[in-house]
């Protein structure tokens, strides 16, 4: 049910981007924290940057925090100055070195698109790329990190109202604040008021039926939804930072928050960018919302595609006790299924011990086999390629990266899986009918119009034989993906087919690595 509730919303954010009266659309990093050069796109309301620790994640959120000139804000308040503050005592050796650093954006306003500049050389300062009379877009915003009450200066400030002698200042909750922080615990309020003196600010929350207590005694999670509620709930049109968003929260929570967050930003026009570690947060928003930020052993960090099923549940969540096998595209994965339907049954392996994972480029194998490694989740990967792929030595390439002697598999077909596959279900007509529920009149005669068709085509055997497919699942009203495992499983069946050296491959590996699992 929550996964329907997020996809319906997922659509109306991507609808709701366009018509967004601001936007954030670019932050660029040059010099700071050790970041050379960094280019972080947001393409969706909800953005959830993710990466492992020193990854730039944080610094990204800081930067966008300068993006604006915030309505009401002090001079010192959302400034580089103030985010990014260099240690340079009167005396001493110890300081910050700092060189040229900038900071580019590159907005949606609504007078159109706009680019600004902060940078350092001796001092912050703005520019606008030679527009004359330019000013920095206003909007409100929002910068916040839900740990838990831990710096010493907030617990001082906020103890010291225990001592005063007069009666702080209360501000009750609205109905839409409360409304916001109930959706995710498990009891329901009667009154949360703000207890404020000068600067200090302190909850208090009365539950129904229950006891009346300050945040000091909350949990942590709860102090952070009630914070979070009485923060942002009211708020229009802005941008909303969160640091480590899944901060003491349990993570069905996780889930509810980023569905309640997608909700406020669709409601309220508001862009909300968070950091994260949660696969529960990564998987609660739409995949172009999605941030990987990667730091390589030279120090550069990099913006990493969206990683694709398998490769990101492996990095961001548990997969200790699943095989991974990686493969380039869906008629990879499917003449792999068509292996496993045979393979499964006969090794008593439960098929949901084993994810697929596909539509990565086989040049970037060696890419994710190093980024496996550095999480520790080498040993549990398999990499099949396309056949074609076995002269390039990319199988050096990979066990290399991973620095392990990790499984490199390949399909048959020295022109690619496609042309293994016209040319099976040309052999076995009769047998590949017959699983497809079709006459096998009709398919010979449907492949052999298709093959004089394309007698004559100049182009790769590959990409022909990926028209035919095409033509031939147009024609008989079977998807590609359907055939290809169909036609593997029949394949299986003929002792001397060339597809019998990667199911044997295959069946080694799972044997292996169920005897190395515990």
């Amino acid at each position: 049910m929550l996964e329907k509730r997020l996809n319906k919303l997922w659509d109306n954010l991507l609808g709701k981007k366009p018509h967004m009266p601001h936007f954030l659309l670019e932050v660029s990093l040059h010099g700071i924290r050790g970041i050379k050069d960094l280019k972080v796109s947001f393409e969706y309301p909800v953005t959830v940057i993710a990466g492992g620790n020193a990854t730039g994640k944080s610094t990204v959120l800081f930067a966008s925090a300068c993006a604006y000139r915030v309505p009401n804000a002090g001079v010192r308040d959302f400034v580089p100055s103030t985010l990014f503050p260099d240690f340079r005592p009167k005396s001493g050796e110890r300081y910050d070195e700092r060189s040229k650093a900038i900071l580019d954006y590159h907005y949606a306003t609504p007078t159109g698109r706009q680019w600004m500049r902060w940078q350092h050389i001796k001092g912050w300062s703005r520019s606008y790329f030679g527009r004359k009379n330019a000013q920095q877009p206003e909007r409100p915003v929002y910068l916040r990190t839900l740990s838990n009450l831990s710096n010493p200066s907030e617990v001082r400030g906020v103890l010291s109202m225990s001592r005063m002698k007069g009666i702080p200042e209360e501000s009750p909750l609205t109905p839409l604040q409360i409304e916001f922080a109930q959706r995710m615990l498990p009891f329901q309020y009667s009154d949360v008021v703000d207890l404020t003196n000068g600067s200090q600010s302190l909850m208090f929350a009365s539950q129904k039926g229950g006891s009346s207590y300050s945040e000091l005694h909350m949990a942590a999670g709860e102090r952070a939804l009630l914070r979070l509620a009485k923060e942002v709930a009211h708020l229009e049109g802005a941008l909303v930072l969160i640091d480590e968003v899944e901060a003491g929260l349990h993570p069905f929570v996780q889930q509810l928050l980023m569905l309640q967050l997608q909700q406020l930003a669709l409601r309220r026009n508001l862009q909300i960018i968070v950091t994260s570690h949660s696969p529960v947060v990564l998987d609660s928003v739409h995949p172009l919302g999605r941030v990987f930020l990667e730091r390589d052993p030279e120090g550069s960090v990099k913006v990493r595609s969206a990683y694709k099923d398998v490769i990101q549940n492996a990095l961001y969540g548990q997969s200790n006790h699943q095989l991974n096998i990686l493969c380039e595209d869906n008629t990879a994965e499917a003449i792999l299924r068509g292996i496993f339907d045979v393979l499964v049954p006969q090794l008593r392996i439960r098929m949901e011990t084993i994810r697929i994972g596909r539509n990565t480029g086989a040049e970037e194998f060696p890419i994710h086999a190093k980024a496996f490694k550095s999480f520790g989740m080498v040993e549990n990967f398999v990499f099949v390629l396309d056949g074609d792929q076995q002269k390039d030595k990319m199988t050096k390439k990979i066990k290399e990266a991973a620095d392990y002697n990790v499984p490199v598999l390949f399909l048959p077909g020295d022109d690619g899986p496609e042309t293994w596959i016209w040319s099976k279900l040309r052999m076995h007509t009769g047998s590949i009918s017959k699983e497809l529920h079709l006459n096998e009149d009709d398919l010979a005669t449907q492949i052999a119009s298709i093959d004089q068709i394309y007698d004559s085509a100049s182009d790769t055997p590959a990409n022909i034989a990926k028209t035919k497919l095409q033509t031939l699942c147009d024609a008989i009203k079977i998807n590609l993906a359907t055939i290809c495992q169909r036609m593997t499983y029949v394949e299986i069946q003929h002792s001397d087919s060339e597809i019998q050296i990667l199911v044997n491959d295959l069946e080694n590996t799972l044997l292996r690595w169920r005897e190395d699992s515990f």
